[in-house]
């Protein structure tokens, strides 16, 4: 469910949908979810470092330097980060962290090794990597800033139906109708009626986690979904 779709599916003329999530709210949720010991990401940054999986193919220059950071990366610093999820003090400085330029190389999964990091947040870069048809350009220098970023998305974004988190409901019943299918009462209820998964024990409010220079970091560095899917902190 993490994955691109393949090609074969992309040209199929199928309806392509994805979903996304108010980014401030993201943030306080992927380090939640780290505070209870869970999560790619958590185990990234806490973990022993790995030979392996640094990005080599793509370039070894690159995956070297991965290498390097991984090795001086303190995952003693990251874990005392994810102890207290009722902290708003450890939540602004795992993101100061985690949207530092230097710090991202420890972040791996391509963040690392994408321009991307220079100026955009992790989510968006996950955004961008899931739901445009290609990734090449997320790599090759022809993104470098907000405003290309912007056009690139125009240009690759594939998903025809976004799901916005915060009105799921509506948001599959509509997928589910544009699909073709008839929304019965009954099927509209089945969905609403489904379970959270992967709930973390966070406080429900984002608001409470962070400060101006915080909001403001996410706001910038997240632009381009802040303002594609009319979010606002």
């Amino acid at each position: 469910m993490h994955t691109r779709p393949p090609r074969e599916i992309l040209e199929s003329g199928r309806l392509i949908a994805g979903s996304v999530r108010n980014p401030w709210d993201w943030y306080v949720s992927m380090w939640g979810y780290g505070c209870d010991g869970k999560g790619a990401l958590f185990d990234r940054l806490t973990g022993r470092p790995r030979l392996l999986g640094q990005g080599y193919r793509r370039s070894l220059k690159e995956g070297l330097l991965n290498l390097y950071y991984d090795l001086r990366r303190e995952g003693g610093f990251w874990r005392e980060l994810y102890s207290d999820a009722e902290s708003p003090r450890l939540f602004r400085e795992w993101l100061r962290a985690l949207l530092d330029s230097d710090r991202s190389r420890e972040i791996g999964e391509g963040y690392s090794t994408s321009p991307l990091r220079r100026f955009a947040g992790l989510y968006t870069f996950r955004y961008c990597r899931l739901f445009h048809d290609t990734e090449e350009h997320l790599y090759d220098g022809s993104v470098s800033d907000a405003a290309s970023l912007e056009l690139a998305d125009r240009e690759h974004n594939c998903v025809r139906h976004m799901i916005m988190t915060e009105n799921i409901v509506d948001g599959i019943v509509e997928m589910l109708r544009k699909s073709g299918l008839d929304v019965t009462d009954e099927l509209r209820a089945e969905v609403g009626s489904m379970e959270r998964t992967n709930p973390s024990s966070r406080k429900e409010d984002y608001t409470f986690y962070y400060d101006e220079h915080t909001s403001g970091l996410v706001a910038e560095r997240d632009s381009l979904i802040v303002k594609k899917h009319g979010y606002g902190f």
